[in-house]
């Protein structure tokens, strides 16, 4: 059984002042929340990355973020490619 790509939290995003955002591979909210587990995970584990490329003005508009607040956010891009089906099931879990 194969997971599903859109259930999976790809990137964990941390904006001052709200919630943060777990987003699958498409950058689309999952959730508006996050367990103290997976920010430890996203921290240790997790690639830093920027959310300031074109990749993720989707995301950026349909939550009103602007091009300097984009600059200034934290995120993690929790899944490297080379996870096996347990390892992604784990992860969406968490």
């Amino acid at each position: 059984m194969q997971s599903d790509r859109n259930a999976i939290p790809y990137y964990l995003v941390l904006r001052t002042d709200c919630p943060p955002y777990v987003l699958n591979a498409d950058r689309h909210v999952l959730r508006r929340e996050a367990s103290l587990l997976l920010r430890a995970f996203a921290r240790a584990r997790g690639a830093p990355t920027s959310i300031a490329d074109d990749a993720w003005n989707d995301f950026s508009g349909s939550e009103s973020i602007s091009l300097l607040e984009r600059m200034e956010m934290r995120a993690y891009a929790l899944v490297r490619g080379a996870e096996s089906e347990h390892q992604l099931r784990l992860l969406a879990a968490l």
